[in-house]
């Protein structure tokens, strides 16, 4: 602290030390959300059933790699889409679906059979083990003292236990009777731990537990100052995956980059030399996993997510086999009558630090149902499933999820949380697309793409393309624009057309909405929140049809192309003999003099809804500034997040102003953001003149 105060002359300097004046406030840097965010729903191996916003590599290491091989049971029209998308380096937004007949997350419960017994004794050697005989065995002793009451413990795994309504007793198994016996007395079974696997799947029953005991002889000794300081037993701890039932286990790295972890079953433990928390209750899960990281890194999930330590059993067991033990306490022995030094009892392997043997505890390593627990054994999780995964089942865990969107209710709803943009219907049937419609019922940027295809059924011919476009429309104008101003649906299109993906292990037809959502990835889908320059998709080459072969229709009647045009749907056309190209991407809005029939000027509209709202956060609550200043913030602030992130297209003017209601209620303002675009050009007017060649003003060619 400073030096005294001023009381008087006496003479003396007056200490304050450093006013530091250089600090400045740092403005965080906001996360890069691309334009073009799709939501997606995929079946996949492993990982959570909330949104999530990934990208790259992190879609694999979140999800599993083999959920997006084609070969794999996970994979179907929408993994295609999802691959399409990740393969632009544009972040997506995963919503992963549980089958009805998928078992809850596999899981390990870890129990002590303990039957009381009289623990034979055996001599000794100079360091504490068994002395053995010519045959191997251990020399008994004889006479008095030949045995100790004491306990025989076994290790049992089983798993967590689960009712058809899906609720279970994870972390409220009871003791139960066991099946070790010795004359009358019986033993009895105590849970000590459960572990769930982060999320549902098959995937899970791969992941272990390596729980051991080290003494001061391990190739990696035992933490000394766990024993010597703190008064109990270093435990280890280690997770393991492998490939299959079949593979080896190998091990997995915590987020330190380590293969195990030193820990102690006694609740709420402190390591004195390092001031750290080492019970094993409060260390082990984060160890391996890293979630809602404030820098913004994507979630690490660990082998496992859940764990429950029976502590109430573990005390009532130490305190048992201590006081057993306590009896027969000698030379080889951690203990010295200390108070607390209980938990140094190590009931995984039954000997002291040292490697001696306790004399009243024995470990039943014999039985069928025995587990050992050691540095090399793994303890697997059991339990989980996949459940049944083809395009009909999965279609209807879509259509029944997508009522959340039409929930004004459901956190969806929140911009921020969940900045999707746009879905692209990858092939589902009609019920399911009628379903989706409610993607753009909430939210105002949202933008929905459906295909007239549907993997269930064989390509349309063109009379059906036409067919299905008046139904999908009519899906979509459920949904409209804006009641306020009279708007109709705007946010919605209609594409035609099926065809086979070039080069991709996915053998059946697909819908063509995937070469869009490959195009709108590499233009929009930039995390800089900017539309690229050399990638849009309006005109050639940018608009040719590049991903798909063999596309069930190509050419389409001028009575045809005006019928589809009114009902919203343009269809492809070929620009040579073996190209086609999309003529046109128009919404379903029914004006044709309106910027609004542009997917692109829709799009951006979208990001301005979006804009619009974060400058409402950036601003709200602020009571500092006069009326005009805050015109000027908020103006600005919308100025600076529009710039230069459309590709040039658009000229977007923001108009804050206070209304005479704003002005009324005081704690309004109102925003118009007009976004000034150029219509779209679809038919041309070709007049072929000819004049005598004395006539033309342009020499011969």
């Amino acid at each position: 602290m400073t030096t005294a105060m001023i009381v008087n002359g006496a003479p003396m300097t007056i200490f304050q030390r450093t006013d530091d004046l250089s600090t400045q406030q740092v403005t965080p840097a906001p996360e890069q959300i691309p334009q073009h965010l799709p939501y997606i729903y995929l079946y996949t191996q492993m990982g959570p059933t909330t949104e999530e916003v990934v990208s790259g590599v992190d879609l694999t290491n979140l999800y599993g790699a083999d959920s997006f091989d084609l070969r794999k049971p996970w994979a179907n029209h929408a993994t295609v889409l999802a691959n399409a998308v990740n393969a632009q380096g544009n972040a997506i937004m995963v919503r992963r679906l549980q089958p009805g007949d998928a078992n809850p997350p596999a899981s390990l419960r870890l129990c002590l059979d303990v039957l009381p017994a009289q623990i034979q004794q055996y001599q000794r050697n100079t360091d504490g083990s068994f002395m053995t005989g010519e045959s191997g065995a251990p020399v008994p002793v004889t006479g008095a003292g030949s045995t100790l009451a004491g306990y025989i413990a076994k290790w049992v795994v089983s798993t967590v236990t689960y009712s058809p309504d899906g609720s279970s007793d994870y972390g409220e198994a009871q003791i139960l009777a066991g099946d070790q016996s010795s004359g009358s007395d019986t033993s009895q079974r105590y849970p000590v731990m459960d572990l769930l696997v982060p999320s549902f799947g098959a995937y899970g029953n791969n992941d272990g537990l390596r729980l051991w005991a080290p003494t001061v002889n391990s190739s990696t000794p035992a933490n000394s100052n766990f024993i010597e300081d703190d008064l109990v037993y270093p435990f280890r701890v280690s997770c393991v995956t492998r490939a299959s039932a079949s593979s080896t286990g190998t091990l997995t790295r915590m987020i330190n980059g380590s293969t195990y972890l030193d820990v102690t079953f006694k609740p709420n433990a402190i390591d004195t030399a390092l001031d750290a928390q080492i019970s094993i209750q409060d260390i082990f899960l984060n160890a391996w996993q890293d979630l809602n990281n404030p820098a913004g890194t994507a979630d690490v999930y660990g082998l496992f997510g859940s764990l429950h330590v029976y502590d109430d059993n573990l005390a009532t067991l130490i305190g048992m086999f201590y006081a057993a033990e306590a009896a027969a306490i000698n030379s080889f022995s951690d203990f010295t009558g200390a108070h607390g030094e209980q938990w140094l009892f190590n009931f995984v392997s039954g000997v002291s630090s040292k490697g001696a043997p306790y004399s009243t505890f024995q470990l039943n390593t014999s039985d069928p149902d025995a587990a050992y627990l050691g540095q090399a054994s793994t303890l697997w999780a059991s339990g989980g499933s996949d459940g049944t995964m083809d395009d009909a089942s999965f279609a209807a865990l879509v259509a029944e999820d997508a009522a959340r969107f039409a929930d004004a209710a459901d956190p969806i709803q929140e911009m921020v949380m969940y900045p999707y943009s746009h879905f692209w219907d990858s092939g589902f049937p009609i019920d399911t697309k009628k379903a989706l419609a409610q993607f753009i019922s909430q939210r105002p940027d949202t933008f929905i793409t459906l295909s007239t295809y549907s993997t269930l059924s064989p390509p349309l011919t063109a009379s059906e393309e036409s067919s299905m476009a008046v139904a999908l429309k009519a899906f979509l104008q459920q949904y409209p624009e804006s009641d306020y101003f009279g708007t109709p649906c705007a946010r919605g299109m209609v594409v035609p057309g099926s065809g086979s993906l070039t080069g991709s292990l996915y053998t059946g037809q697909l819908p063509l909405t995937i070469e869009l959502a490959s195009k709108a990835a590499a233009y929009m889908g930039a995390s800089s929140g900017k539309w690229k320059s050399g990638y849009a998709f309006d005109m050639q080459p940018g608009s040719q049809i590049n991903l798909f072969s063999n596309i069930n229709v190509t050419f389409w009647s001028a009575t045809a192309r005006n019928q589809d045009w009114a009902n919203g749907m343009v269809g492809v056309e070929a620009c040579a003999r073996r190209q086609a190209y999309f003529p046109a991407l128009k919404t379903i809005y029914d004006n044709d003099t309106s910027v609004l029939n542009s997917f692109f000027t829709v799009s951006a509209i979208c990001t301005l809804e979006k804009i619009g709202d974060l400058a409402r956060r950036q601003f709200s609550g602020v009571s500092s500034m006069t009326n005009a200043q805050l015109i000027k913030n908020v103006n600005n602030f919308i100025t600076t997040r529009v710039a230069n992130i459309f590709d040039n297209r658009f000229t977007i003017t923001p108009t804050t102003t206070i209304t005479g209601m704003d002005a009324q209620r005081n704690y309004s303002w109102t925003s118009i953001l007009q976004i000034a675009a150029a219509g779209m050009k679809t038919v041309a007017t070709i007049v072929i003149q000819s004049v005598r060649l004395d006539q033309s003003s342009t020499a011969t060619t």
